[in-house]
Formats: C-alpha cells, sequence, structure tokens
C-alpha cells in the first residue's frame, strides 16, 4: 500500500511537470557576446521567472559551431541553477543560430544574442514563441529585427543607451609612401589643410605626419592639381603619383613569366618602359579586335574610350582629344611599324586618306597615345593624338630580339645561390600552449592568453594551426574569430582561407569565402576564393556558374575581372575533366573542353597585398628569371589595390629537360610597422592537361626578411 502511495505522488509529480510551460533559454557565447550587458539579461529573466514562477526550463548554450542544452526545473521562481550556467558562460567561435535544433518546438523561446551573424546558414525552427533579446551597445539592429521578423517574433531591446563619447581626439602619427613614375620625391609636399605646414617625403618616398581623424590631407605634386583626402583612424597610407593624378589608399588591405624589368609599351618604332613613357597608353591585342570584319576601323570600333570615328567612319578621321581646334587638323597621326602614313585633315576641304589597305588579320597589337604629352615625340603632328599600328610580322621581329637579349643575360647570370633550410616559424604563446598536457589544458591557457593578443590576428590564426591536428572542433572556434574580431581585414581573412583548406577544413573554407565577399565585395579575389571553396565542398555547378561569371565579368558588373579570368578559364577545365556528369554544361565554351598540355601550370596566391617578395624560376640549365612584388613593379601593385586581386598564374612549357626550381624570397611588408607574417600559397598541377597529371598545394610562411625558400620542384622530361 505504501508502495502504491509514492508511485501515485509520483505520477502526480511527473504530470506536473509535463503541464507546466517550457520555455528555452537561447544563450549566444559567441567572442562578441563578451560585450553584452549580463546584469541587464539577467535582471530580465529575473522579472521573467517572477512571473511565470514555474516553468521547465532549457538552457542552449550555442555559437556558429555547435551547442550544448541542460534541463532545468524551475519552481516557485527559484532559477538559481540556471543563473549559475548563464553567469559562467564561456564565450569563443563565430555567430550562427543553424545550430539550434534543440528548442522546445512547443514552447516560448528567449533568444539572447547581438545580431552579428558571420556563418548564415537555415535557422531552424525557434519555438512556438519567439522574443530575441539584446544588451549589447554594438549589435547589429537590421540582423535582430529581421531574426525576429522572418521567424514570426519579437525584438527587445535591453542595451544600455550608447555613451556620448567626449574624450578629445587624440592626434595619430600617419606614416606613408609616396610612389609614382618618374617622380622625384622631394618635389611632393604633403601638408594637413589649414596648418599652414608642408612636408617633403625622404629620398625613398617614406614620410610621417601628425593629424586626427577626420583632418583633410593634401597631397601636391608638380604639375598636377592638388588631392585632398579625409583622413581615417587607419595610420598607414599610399600616394600614387600619376599623369593623370593623385590617388591616396589607406591600407585596408596571359601571364608568363617574362624578361626581368619593367613592361615594355609600344611607341612608335620603339619599345619603351611604361613608368619611362612620361603618360599612359591604351593598347587592344589581335585577339580582343572586332572579329568578323574586312577593316581597321571595323575592327577597333568601341575598342578605345574616348575616340570616336569622324565622318567616313574611318581610322584615320578619328577624334582622340575632341574637337579642339576649329583651324588645325583635329585627326590623329596613324603610324605603322615606326613610319607614319598620309594624314587626313579635319579641315574644311582637307584630304581624307583611308586605311582599308590595312588587313585586320596582319595587326598584332594598336595603341592610341592621347593628351599633349604625345607632342614631345611627335612634336605638333600628334598633338590630336597618335596611333601605333604594329603588324604580326614586327611583333615577330621584337620577340625574336627578346628572345636573344634574355639568353645572353642568362647566359652571363646563372643561379649560383644554395638555399638554406627555412627558418622555423616560434612564438612565445605557441611554445607555452605545446608544454600543456592535452588540448583540454591549453585551450585553458588560450582563455588567459587571447586577452592581451584580441587585436592580433595572427594570433588567432597562429592557435587555429596549433589546435587544428588536436581538436578540430576548438580549432574552428579559435580561427572563426577572425569573422568575429578582424572581418576587416582581408589579409587576416585570406590566410585563415588558406590555413582551413591546408587543413581540409572544406566547410570552414567556404565560410570563410561567403564572409569575404560579403565584407569585401569590390575585390575579385573574393569571388574566386568561394568558387574554388564551392568546388572543394562538392557544389560543382555552383563552382561552374561562378566561375563562368567571372569570366564573363558577370560575378559583379561593377568590377573589372580581367586579372583572374585566365585561371578562371583554367579551373573551368579541370572542373569539366573531373565531374563532368555532375554538371549542367551548355553555357561553357568549347575551348573548355580540352587543356593545353604543360610541363606545369603554377598558381600563386598571397594573403597581403602589403608584401615585397621575389619568385625566382631557375630551369634546368641554371638560368633564371625572377618575377617581383615589390615597388618595382608599381603599376601591378596599384592594379592590385584598385582591383583588389592577390595571384598570379605561370606556366612551364618547353625547353631543355630537366629540373625547374622555383624560388620564393621574403623582402618584408611595404607599409611601416607592418610585421605581420604573409602566407603564400601554391598550387601546382604537374603534367598539366596529360594522363599523368597530379595536383599538389603547399602553404608557405613568409616572415623573416631576406629569407629564401623553395616553392616547387618540377622535373621535366
Amino acid at each position: 500500500m505504501k508502495n502504491k502511495l509514492l508511485y501515485i505522488l509520483f505520477l502526480i509529480g511527473t504530470l506536473s511537470v509535463f503541464s507546466q510551460e517550457k520555455v528555452t533559454i537561447a544563450w549566444d557565447v559567441s567572442l562578441s557576446m563578451q560585450e553584452r550587458t549580463l546584469d541587464k539579461e539577467l535582471e530580465f529573466l529575473d522579472k521573467y521567472f517572477s512571473k511565470y514562477p514555474n516553468r521547465v526550463a532549457r538552457v542552449i548554450q550555442f555559437n556558429g559551431i555547435d551547442s550544448k542544452s541542460d534541463d532545468f526545473l524551475i519552481s516557485d521562481g527559484n532559477w538559481a541553477p540556471v543563473k549559475k550556467v548563464l553567469t559562467n558562460a564561456v564565450y569563443d567561435g563565430p555567430s550562427g543560430y543553424h545550430t539550434l535544433n534543440n528548442v522546445h518546438a512547443d514552447g516560448t523561446t528567449l533568444l539572447f544574442t547581438d545580431g552579428m551573424e558571420n556563418i548564415e546558414e537555415d535557422t531552424p525552427n525557434l519555438g512556438k514563441t519567439l522574443y530575441v533579446v539584446n544588451s549589447s551597445v554594438g549589435h547589429d539592429l537590421k540582423g535582430l529585427q529581421f531574426l525576429a521578423l522572418s521567424n514570426k517574433g519579437r525584438f527587445i531591446n535591453i542595451a544600455p543607451a550608447e555613451k556620448v563619447d567626449k574624450t578629445p581626439i587624440i592626434p595619430l602619427v600617419y606614416k606613408g609612401t609616396v610612389y609614382g613614375d618618374d617622380v622625384i620625391p622631394e618635389t611632393v609636399s604633403v601638408a594637413i589643410k589649414g596648418s599652414g605646414t608642408k612636408i617633403a617625403p625622404g629620398e625613398d618616398g617614406t614620410f610621417q605626419i601628425t593629424a586626427k581623424p577626420g583632418d583633410v590631407l593634401v597631397v601636391e605634386a608638380p604639375g598636377l592639381p592638388p588631392m585632398e583626402e579625409t583622413m581615417t583612424a587607419d595610420r598607414n597610407l599610399n600616394v600614387w603619383i600619376r599623369n593623370e593624378g593623385i590617388q591616396l589608399q589607406q591600407v585596408v588591405l596571359k601571364n608568363e613569366v617574362e624578361e626581368e624589368g619593367e613592361e615594355k609599351a609600344a611607341f612608335g618604332f620603339d619599345r619603351r618602359e611604361k613608368r619611362k613613357i612620361g603618360y599612359s597608353v591604351a593598347t587592344v591585342k589581335q585577339e580582343d579586335l572586332n572579329q568578323g570584319v574586312s577593316n581597321v576601323s571595323d575592327a577597333t570600333e568601341g575598342k578605345f574610350a574616348g575616340v570616336t570615328r569622324g565622318q567616313n567612319q574611318d581610322l584615320s578621321q578619328s577624334i582622340i582629344r575632341g574637337a579642339t581646334s576649329l583651324f588645325h587638323n583635329n585627326y590623329p597621326l596613324v603610324i605603322i611599324d615606326g613610319a607614319p602614313i598620309a594624314r587626313s585633315d579635319s579641315r574644311s576641304g582637307g584630304r581624307v586618306e583611308l586605311t582599308d589597305f590595312i588587313n585586320p588579320n596582319d595587326i598584332a597589337d594598336i595603341t592610341v597615345l592621347k593628351g599633349f604629352a604625345a607632342t614631345n615625340q611627335y612634336g605638333s603632328e600628334g598633338s590630336s593624338g597618335v596611333i601605333l599600328i604594329k603588324t604580326k610580322g614586327r611583333a615577330a621581329m621584337e620577340e625574336a630580339e627578346d628572345r636573344r637579349k634574355n639568353q645572353k643575360t642568362q647566359k652571363a647570370n646563372l643561379y649560383q645561390k644554395t638555399l638554406k633550410p627555412p627558418p622555423k616559424y616560434t612564438k612565445g604563446y605557441l611554445t607555452a600552449l605545446a608544454k600543456e598536457s592535452n588540448a583540454d589544458a591549453a585551450y585553458s591557457l588560450y582563455q588567459k592568453q587571447r586577452g592581451s593578443q584580441t587585436d592580433e590576428a595572427n594570433y588567432y590564426i597562429d592557435a587555429f594551426d596549433f589546435f587544428a591536428t588536436r581538436n578540430q572542433k576548438l580549432a574552428k572556434n579559435i580561427g572563426y574569430n577572425i569573422l568575429e574580431k578582424h572581418s576587416e581585414d582581408f589579409g587576416a581573412l585570406r590566410s585563415l582561407l588558406f590555413k582551413a583548406k591546408e587543413k581540409k577544413f572544406y566547410d570552414m573554407e567556404l565560410n570563410i569565402a561567403k564572409a569575404m565577399v560579403h565584407e569585401h565585395p569590390n575585390r575579385v579575389q573574393g569571388y574566386m576564393d568561394l568558387a574554388k571553396a564551392q568546388k572543394h565542398n562538392g557544389n560543382f555547378q555552383a563552382a561552374l556558374d561562378l566561375f563562368l561569371a567571372i569570366t564573363k565579368g558577370a560575378a559583379n558588373p561593377n568590377l573589372d575581372f580581367t586579372p583572374v579570368q585566365k585561371t578562371a578559364h583554367q579551373e573551368i577545365r579541370n572542373l569539366v575533366e573531373d565531374h563532368k556528369d555532375a554538371l549542367e554544361l551548355s553555357k561553357i565554351e568549347v575551348s573548355h573542353l580540352k587543356k593545353e598540355p604543360l610541363d606545369a601550370r603554377i598558381v600563386f596566391d598571397w594573403s597581403d597585398w602589403d608584401a615585397d617578395f621575389e619568385l625566382t624560376f631557375v630551369n634546368p640549365k641554371r638560368e633564371f628569371v625572377t618575377w617581383k612584388h615589390t615597388t618595382e613593379n608599381q603599376n601591378r601593385l596599384l592594379d592590385e589595390q584598385i582591383k583588389g586581386y592577390s595571384q598570379e598564374e605561370f606556366e612551364i612549357a618547353g625547353g631543355d629537360k630537366g629540373v625547374w626550381l622555383v624560388n620564393a624570397k621574403y623582402l618584408g611588408n611595404r607599409t611601416q610597422d607592418n610585421n605581420k607574417p604573409v602566407f603564400l600559397r601554391c598550387l601546382v598541377q604537374y603534367n598539366y592537361g596529360s594522363a599523368n597529371e597530379r595536383t599538389e598545394e603547399y602553404v608557405l610562411r613568409l616572415f623573416e626578411k631576406g629569407s629564401e625558400q623553395l616553392a616547387v620542384r618540377v622535373a621535366t622530361q
């Protein structure tokens, strides 16, 4: 009888528990939630349980990687055990709501978060009634409102009012470098508007100036209008002096091996280094001319910005600089392989000299020179612009001469270096972590270390690398903090992307690539990285679609994808060869169905635009050529910064058989006081396009200035 009574009492108690309302407390423990106002949230919950004293409560601590839950029975408003769990929460990792898959579907959910979602996946059912609660001053208001609205819930903001910062703005020391085409740095002046004081850069172009964020920097150079730019908190400056103007960048940061030196530009019967010409040129190659036409005028239609054809629609009657004179000839001078032809005359009754005799199929390239600077070479005849036409015969002669000069130079300069083993990367915090007995102990130490390292993106990358071989979940938590704290740093995101791919954390690679495009939509490199990440995650059609969009410039119509399009075409060929059966191929080109055989296809990617380094290619005869990512190649660096790419593709084919070596030499970072390590990723496809093709990928850390290491070894036969 006694046992029966106990059973009845137990049953009644159990039924009363199940009859109580259920509440889920979803507690965001991502790293950004360290900034929550905990006392406000605890006060909110105290009032909640005072109003609803009897509840079945489930506490879910979650971030974008994982979640854990604990169940509690709240009676008479006593929620002390829940409070203890929330008070002792540990914060780490990214933000994401897809891990909330264990809420009470038939109860109320109190979701405490700041809305700073950086891993976006489908959000599961968040219960019958949802309240999204924020207590962080630094929150994403639109994200929180959308989260509540899309889940038919309500948004409650209990964040304290943001305090007005009355702290006076402290002047900062800004450091920068002046780059330019034949610019003498000492002739440039840098000043803060209204200060009355001007400074000149040193001989190496470097300068520093004291200013406050919000001040206006004024840069002046001889012969150019001054440039004014409002200063931000970023203290690293790059000033580019070019003939078309001055540009300031506050650092946020078919390609084959050519003869060492600057890019050459057509210049009459001569070719000169572009930086020495003194003005910009526009050149169109033969393959980029309009095809299927019978005359050179139609072949060049629409190919040069600001150039229009005259009354007879003939190239010789083009208007390059606009009709600037009523009394002088406005038509350009036309030169073929260095020899000027008879010139059309725009004046009333002037002669017309047609260019129909020029066969478009015989043209190698056409260059248009604009601006008064053309007069310096061609006198008054060049005042209305110059059109330079180079035939294929002339181009072949130049190529032969280049090869001859290159061979002569290489024979006199054989590669003599013997490379030392690369230096070992060490940091005090990594040494301390390695001394811990296990991963959990090391993670506890990491939580103590990061307090002084929170503003150092590379600390999180180093810690991720350390834990990647010890505990994958902990490694991801740590690495994803780059998204939480340093999403504005494209170089940090790209470094983490390289390391995630190296560790074969493909899901992480994809999330980082998505964040790169979201946070930095004006960098073409992010779109390439996203397409590759889709491929690595088995999303082959999504990868193909994005690669195709890049080749057509449609991935973002506001960007110029030209620098990465060759690589995108090659990646399409790889996709088609490896995964043809999984793809819809109606939009590919015929050329994508076949690879051009090479001894090796090599793609180098680097994490930070600011890095100076050299790649030296040594052939089997020890002849070598060096490709430089340094200030010696200023046009390249400016193009990278404007378009937002950081890669280069090279090919090894033909020539003497034997072993090729590619060495990487790190020369430091361009911006003063930038001591961040740099990662160089190298993808090699050996025997590209043949039956025995194989692929390898390496990630090199460049950190010791002056050190040189082997990046690639290719044996050809």
